[in-house]
């Protein structure tokens, strides 16, 4: 047992990850921080994770749901804390020299790797023209096709930036400025994924077991 002075193994894993991170990039180059999973281990492209809320008892993690239509289906939260929705996979946009780490503050497309009814992509975007109607002045995160592209062609750009118990999502519909997601619920007790600004949604990734081809 350690004494008044130890350091949790837990922390202790993580600020190495950190400073190995730091070190094996070459000087001049700045890197941002990985995102880590519940297990301590870099987020990687090449790997699914389910998106759980930092806070125990905040409900479950993410899914999808129809919300007026059957199609096309929104990001929702889970009610039940002990479901956790369905995996998603993070891919770095724009290059990065090829790296497959999942950084802080980096752009990313995000997808289910799920396969639904709709038999449309899952992949994330925010709602805009074209989107299903009857969500109200609130602009979800819906799966499918983007209907009505806008010049700059964000709606599918999201970032993971830090926060003390976890991780904040955002969507970056401009290059400079990017919004933080949090949960909405509806009249009906549903909780959707939207554009916020008020209280985030405090995520931690924890890798989904690999699924045999």
């Amino acid at each position: 047992m350690g004494g008044p002075g130890a350091v949790p193994a837990r922390l202790l894993l993580l600020l190495l990850l950190s400073v190995l991170a730091a070190v094996s990039v070459p000087r001049g180059a700045a890197a941002p921080s990985p995102v880590y999973d519940t297990d301590g281990h870099e987020l990687s492209a090449d790997a699914d994770y389910y998106v759980l809320p930092a806070a125990h008892g905040g409900g479950g993690g993410l899914t999808m749901a129809p919300n007026v239509f059957r199609c096309p289906l929104f990001v929702a939260q889970e009610a039940d804390p002990l479901r956790r929705g369905f995996p998603v996979r993070l891919t770095p946009l724009h290059g990065h020299g090829g790296d497959r780490t999942v950084r802080v503050s980096f752009d990313v497309a995000v997808h289910f790797a799920a396969a639904t009814t709709c038999v449309q992509t899952t992949e994330w975007h925010v709602a805009g023209r074209g989107d299903e109607e009857g969500s109200g002045a609130r602009r979800h995160v819906v799966t499918g096709p983007v209907l009505a592209p806008t010049a700059g062609g964000r709606e599918r750009v999201f970032r993971v930036e830090g926060h003390r118990h976890g991780y904040r999502l955002a969507w970056c519909g401009v290059p400079t400025e990017c919004e933080e997601l949090g949960v909405f619920r509806d009249d009906r007790g549903r909780a959707w994924l939207t554009v916020s600004d008020e209280q985030p949604h405090v995520v931690v990734f924890k890798k989904a077991p690999l699924v045999p081809a």
